[in-house]
């Protein structure tokens, strides 16, 4: 009865003490010279001892798979459900479990309806209904003290988080008080996570509502293929209003089923201006395929193709004028200000335009390309069409967009250029790069054309991208179209925050004087795996972007809402 009475207390089921084959020995180590007695308490699945004070006991394994390869440690005597004396540093307690099954190499429990444990192995508890997998615990691991003061955790989390009723396919995702992980392994991925954290597309089609209702569902969708940078950022203006075309990723050879099934949960609307067309299909996303898939599921679409990538820009910037500005044909911010986002499109270049994505996902604007030291004829068209009113932006300096193109383009408008230089900070300009581009035009305001985020303080959102991961800085431009208006800022590690992003953090990070209830609060978007940006990254992250205390006499940094961006 000896084994029973062990059995009872660790709160198996009486099913699991039907047959005895074998026994488990269990090493039980000791301090030096340190006697003690060692409580065998009732535990839950998850490994957590019955009862609220975590120090009368200190067993540490996870779960019974835990227990048979696990270890106790030991402190004073504790008389809960029975003790055993120990009196040398390691002594060998064999119990008599219910039964133990030999099963290959590993040694199974059997827990009657729970299903069984295999030591050693990835098993399965229930919990709310959901299977979740743990894994026993090596005897040999030695965690680091200083991450795992209580020993390492294991498993593959206690529970599971279920989607929504009535929408099966959303993915839950990884969020900490002022960060979220748009999580994606590749770009067509990436993609959908966008789109399912933007449009939740509960709210029926014939709702009479619907057709307004621009938080729930799309109007429309941006189709493109995840091997052409140039194509796909040329793209991005017909994501904005009136289209509200979010970007989804497709092949050449067709629709891939993890988008095809985003696509008919969003269900979008129609855009009404454009004959109510469901999808643009750019460049390369307009093949036959893809086509066929999009007719047998009901959706109509327009193809957007062209010769060369500046022509492409030029056709785009053509169709999105036609549809939000038909009187002219030009994108217009409503006052007759027609800004134009420029970028070259020489080598890795097209990295100093992705911050410009999120900007024209935002606000209307034209976007085209040239050379670093020539302008093509379609970019020459574009601007021709503005009849000198056009005020350009041009990214980067002059190692990415000449003195001599910018003096020519300067033919057309006003010429700004989005760079890390300023003539008052600096002697000589300073070498640029996209990682200080993006933090430049994050806080940049030009009053003029209305152009920049102009976030200089707290309370505002932002979007975090692998620098080689060019697919989710486009994919994520739905970001800056609704909810936080995040901008886009880049990483170039997986593991570390880059200096200027850390400083760039920390200037905008929310400080309270009186309460940090009263807010404001940043929330920064993480795009992609957990190779493209890691978890301490993000972590990273959530922590210099906390609330903190403005008047602790150490406090450097950090600032209040009336610290952000000029009143217009």
């Amino acid at each position: 009865m000896a084994q029973l009475a062990i059995v009872r207390e660790l709160g198996w089921p009486v099913a699991a003490r039907a047959v005895l084959i074998g026994a488990v020995t269990i090493t039980l180590p000791l301090a030096p010279n340190q006697p003690g007695r060692v409580v065998i308490r009732r535990c839950r699945a998850g490994g957590q001892k019955d009862g609220p004070n975590r120090s009368d006991g200190r067993f540490r394994s996870q779960g019974v798979a835990g227990m048979l390869t696990g270890s106790w440690e030991p402190r004073k005597p504790i008389r809960k459900g029975g003790t055993m004396p120990l009196s040398s540093r390691t002594r060998s307690l064999t119990l008599l479990a219910g039964l133990v099954t030999l099963v290959g190499a590993g040694v199974l429990l059997g827990f009657g309806s729970h299903g069984a444990v295999a030591v050693g192995e990835t098993t399965r508890f229930p919990a709310a209904g959901h299977a979740t997998p743990v894994t026993a615990v090596s005897a040999s691991a030695k965690p680091d003290p200083n991450l795992y003061p209580f020993g390492t955790p294991t498993g593959h989390g206690d529970y599971t988080v279920p989607p929504p009723p009535g929408s099966p396919t959303l993915v839950p995702t990884i969020a900490t008080k002022t960060t979220t992980r748009i999580y994606g392994a590749n770009p067509f991925q990436e993609a959908v996570s966008v789109t399912q954290h933007v449009w939740p597309a509960v709210v029926p089609e014939n709702n009479a509502s619907e057709n307004n209702n621009v938080p729930d569902r799309p109007w429309g969708l941006t189709l493109l293929t995840p091997d052409d940078p140039l194509t796909a950022i040329t793209a991005v203006p017909l994501l904005h209003f009136p289209d509200d075309a979010p970007i989804l990723y497709v092949t050449k050879s067709g629709i891939p089923r993890v988008t095809m099934t985003e696509i008919k949960r969003l269900g979008d609307t129609g855009m009404s201006r454009l004959h109510n067309i469901d999808a643009f299909l750019v460049g390369a996303a307009a093949n036959q395929t893809v086509e066929s898939q999009l007719k047998a599921a009901g959706l109509t679409y327009v193809e957007v193709t062209a010769p060369t990538v500046p022509d492409l820009a030029n056709k785009v910037d053509q169709l999105y004028g036609s549809i939000e500005n038909p009187d002219t044909g030009i994108p217009d911010m409503g006052n007759g200000v027609q800004n134009v986002m420029i970028g070259s499109m020489d080598g890795t270049d097209y990295r100093y335009l992705l911050p410009s994505t999120h900007w024209v996902s935002h606000m209307p604007s034209g976007l085209l390309w040239v050379h670093k030291d020539s302008v093509p004829q379609a970019t020459i068209d574009a601007l021709k069409r503005r009849q000198g009113r056009a005020r350009m932006y041009l990214f980067g300096g002059a190692g990415q967009i000449s003195g001599a193109v910018a003096k020519q383009l300067a033919q057309y408008g006003p010429i700004i250029r989005v760079t890390n230089d300023d003539p008052v900070d600096f002697n000589a300009p300073p070498i640029d790069n996209p990682i200080d581009t993006a933090i430049a035009f994050a806080k940049m305001w030009d009053p003029s054309g209305m152009v920049g985020w102009k976030i200089t303080g707290p309370g505002h959102g932002f979007t975090l991208v692998n620098i080689n991961d060019w697919q989710a800085a486009v994919a994520s431009a739905p970001l800056s179209h609704l909810g936080f208006h995040a901008p886009l800022l880049f990483t170039n590690s997986s593991g570390k925050l880059p200096a200027a992003d850390e400083h760039y953090y920390a200037s905008v990070a929310p400080t309270f004087t009186m309460s940090p209830g009263d807010g404001p609060y940043n929330m920064t978007y993480v795009i992609g795996s957990w190779n493209q940006i890691s978890w301490p990254q993000q972590a990273r992250i959530d922590y210099v972007s906390e609330m903190m205390n403005r008047r602790v006499w150490k406090q450097s940094s950090g600032s209040t809402y009336g610290s952000s961006a000029p009143t217009p």
